[in-house]
């Protein structure tokens, strides 16, 4: 009894609260591709303090603007979690993935979109038991999954297949046909919606124009740098991520990233993402982001949270001097 009255009191106090309505079944919970759809330059930071407290620092430091402010303000879009050299510890990620969820934020803006957007680098290769992971990341309430050494077409095709549902009857996009297990229930409750809400936005963008799933891929060796184009010719590729040590290693130039034949490889994959139109995520500092800019780069990465501050305040203040 004392439950059925609570139903009926609870929603008649929030709207005599005149509470705003958080749905916004129009617009899309993941910001970054807010910002690529509107064609503004998204400015990220790598995450692996694997600290709540520095996670709730990030999402202060973006000041509680309101939606239309942070789409055009220079700010941390998006956090790179970083599971792959680190340990694989769902349970600890569900954590932070919380903390980038602050209730405060959502008071402060009427908007259920995060002003920092968690994705998560998987520990195992595109060629290997990927689903396992992009599972669990998901369904933990992650907004985007890194998937390192991707080297071929079949390889981009299985991620963008574990990142998707099984598609429904007449669906638009059926193909790569979607084989991700349906458990919605933490992940809906993260992003602050019913479960038949989040499976409705759990699709990849740009293959579902309405997807809040970024899937990227990272190109890490000489194979997959000559298999480029097919990569991205995979309907659902979200971005490019061009792992420019790890490649190096691949040339047999151990750790050089400035050796000609690793450098011929980044402008090879960065020609070919301007061709296809897929973002390619490329690192900036003060000194650099300037012709990131002029290159056209829209997806930025600066820094590691652990010493974010100094590099990120550097990067900000040159940007805003930019947009000036």
């Amino acid at each position: 009894m004392l439950i059925q009255k609570m139903h009926i009191v609870i929603p008649a106090v929030l709207t005599a609260m005149s509470v705003p309505a958080f749905g916004q079944a129009d617009t899309h919970l993941n910001k970054v591709i807010a910002k690529l759809e509107r064609n503004e330059v998204v400015l990220g930071s790598w995450f692996k303090s694997m600290s709540i407290y520095t996670a709730m620092g990030l999402v202060e430091s973006n000041a509680w603007v309101d939606r239309e402010t942070g789409m055009k303000a220079v700010m941390i879009d998006y956090v790179l979690i970083d599971m792959e050299h680190l340990p694989f510890d769902v349970e600890h990620l569900q954590t932070i993935l919380m903390a980038f969820h602050s209730k405060r934020e959502v008071l402060e803006t009427g908007s259920l979109q995060p002003s920092i957007a968690p994705w998560v680098r998987i520990p195992c290769d595109a060629a290997g038991p990927i689903e396992p992971y992009i599972k669990q990341v998901l369904d933990a309430g992650a907004f985007g999954v890194i998937v390192p050494h991707c080297t071929n077409a079949k390889d981009a095709e299985r991620v963008i297949s574990a990142c998707r549902y099984p598609q429904p009857k007449g669906d638009p996009q059926p193909r790569p046909k979607g084989r991700r297990g349906a458990s919605p229930d933490m992940c809906a409750y993260l992003w602050g919606l019913t479960s038949e809400e989040y499976v409705s936005r759990a699709d990849v963008w740009p293959l579902d124009p309405n997807g809040d799933l970024l899937a990227i891929l990272m190109i890490e060796d000489k194979e997959g740098r000559k298999n480029i184009d097919e990569i991205l010719s995979v309907p659902g590729v979200g971005a490019i991520f061009f792992g420019l040590y790890d490649y190096s290693f691949s040339c047999g130039v151990d750790g050089d990233m400035k050796d000609p034949e690793v450098m011929e490889g980044f402008q090879a994959v960065s020609e070919a993402c301007k061709k296809h139109n897929v973002p390619l995520i490329v690192g900036a500092d003060d000194k650099s982001v300037e012709q990131r800019l002029k290159d056209g780069y829209r997806i930025l990465i600066s820094g590691i949270d652990l010493q974010a501050p100094r590099s990120l305040r550097e990067v900000y203040k040159r940007m805003q001097e930019l947009k000036k």
